[in-house]
């Protein structure tokens, strides 16, 4: 849960910074006057218009100006057909700029917002989940660009088909019950930037978007990928034995004491019991002795076989010693069943 709220909150961080972002780009663009004028250039503006290039650049420099919060009007003498007048010249220029103009500065105030709660929220993600904050930060990036394509999927979709009605749209959503963008033929400024301008400049700035959010999202996946490897290698790296105890390594080798699991086999609860403490006893006492060189005593050897035996003693405590299943043997001459009583009181006396 905690792993999934810090992505979300990475990937709502992210998009406003992608959001912030574009619209940097929109404003560098924009500011490009030698690539406008390049464009007038091709598209032949300022011979259809009858002004100079030179017109051209300073009229929409003037533009650019203004809607960065520059002059406070957009008068502007030039020459067309060798005579000076004011470039814009139809109040309904002077009007749908000064609508742009304040919807520009509305962009400029929302992106500065925007950068502090992006990073406000990525903050928040980074220290919900900490241990896992790089792969969380990418993951909410590629969620966060994976919705921002989308929206520039559908929108580049739409203005190949028909630029015109998606230029239209655009207008009508950024400009709600606002006519004043439909600028007559004879006004100067829908002269000076024709459709195909506008084209050519959101395809320029769709791809300058693209090509930066997509070297994040590499330099992203090359993060992912570069983690992912480091913990495939640390996995195949075998893992530190812990060396055994002397002890450990004798019961290994010796294994379990067969006489003391055949007596307890045979003892009632209370005798294993009181057996059991007997070997404890023994065992903290041989913890407690300096190590020797001495082989250690089959009594040793048994508690050190402690695992073994407890898993039998509790097998058999699930069974009362009445309850048991008597074993019987084959029936013996005298002089054998003479000889393995005596080796039975030998072990007994043993241990």
């Amino acid at each position: 849960m905690r792993k999934t709220v810090a992505i979300t909150l990475l990937a709502l961080g992210f998009l406003c910074l992608i959001l912030c972002a574009a619209f940097t780009v929109v404003q560098l663009t924009a500011s490009e006057t030698a690539w406008f004028e390049q464009e007038f250039t091709e598209l032949s503006v300022a011979e259809q218009m009858n002004m100079t290039l030179g017109d051209l650049g300073a009229s929409l420099r003037t533009l650019v100006d203004y809607m960065n919060g520059g002059p406070e009007t957009i008068d502007l003498l030039v020459t067309v057909n060798g005579q000076q007048v004011r470039m814009f010249d139809l109040d309904i220029e002077i009007v749908h700029m000064r609508e742009v103009r304040d919807l520009w500065q509305w962009f400029v105030g929302a992106r500065n917002v925007g950068l502090l709660l992006g990073m406000v929220l990525c903050l928040g993600g980074v220290v919900l989940d900490g241990k896992d904050a790089l792969r969380n930060a990418c993951m909410g990036y590629f969620w966060a660009l994976g919705l921002f394509l989308v929206l520039v999927a559908f929108g580049g979709t739409w203005a190949a088909i028909s630029f015109d009605s998606f230029w239209t749209a655009f207008h009508r959503l950024i400009f709600p019950g606002s006519e004043n963008w439909l600028l007559p033929a004879e006004s100067r400024m829908i002269q000076m930037l024709p459709s195909r301008l506008f084209r050519d400049l959101v395809m320029r700035m769709g791809g300058r978007m693209l090509t930066l959010f997509l070297a994040a999202a590499a330099v992203c996946g090359l993060i992912l990928y570069l983690r992912q490897r480091k913990q495939s290698l640390a996995e195949a790296i075998p893992q530190e034995v812990k060396p055994k105890t002397p002890e450990e390594e004798l019961a290994a080798v010796k294994g379990p004491d067969l006489l003391i699991v055949h007596k307890k086999a045979n003892m009632s609860v209370t005798e294993r019991r009181k057996l059991n403490e007997e070997l404890d006893r023994e065992k903290k006492a041989l913890e407690g002795e300096a190590p020797t060189e001495e082989p250690p005593s089959e009594t040793a050897i048994g508690s050190l076989d402690e695992a073994v035996a407890a898993d039998f003693r509790d097998a058999a405590l699930d069974v009362p010693v009445e309850g048991r299943k008597k074993i019987e043997f084959a029936p013996v001459d005298e002089t054998t069943a003479k000889k393995s009583e005596e080796e039975d009181d030998d072990y007994d006396e043993l241990l």
